[in-house]
């Protein structure tokens, strides 16, 4: 069993206990992002099964995630190639 804190969430109309070890403030923050956005796909559309918007819910979150990961990795890119021409001016 492990010995992470337990929070208890409400995602959805349902009571959830989540052990976790990241602190128990970001734990109801996440649950309730999720919670908002199952509200707003059922709100969307007129689903009644709870596990099609869960899973409408995840595909769209895993959208936002693969959206956010593009914009970091040319962040990335955009300051190597930034740091590559401060360097190179520094010693030419």
């Amino acid at each position: 069993m492990s010995d992470a804190p337990v929070v208890h969430v409400h995602i959805f109309g349902t009571e959830y206990k989540l052990a976790s070890d990241a602190d128990p403030d970001h734990t109801r923050n996440v649950s309730q992002y999720v919670d908002q956005k199952m509200r707003e796909i059922a709100s969307t559309l007129s689903l009644r099964s709870v596990a099609k918007i869960a899973v409408l819910t995840a595909v769209n979150l895993a959208d936002e995630l693969l959206k956010e990961e593009e914009v970091g990795r040319r962040l990335d890119e955009a300051a190597t190639e930034c740091a590559g021409r401060l360097a190179k001016s520094a010693t030419g």
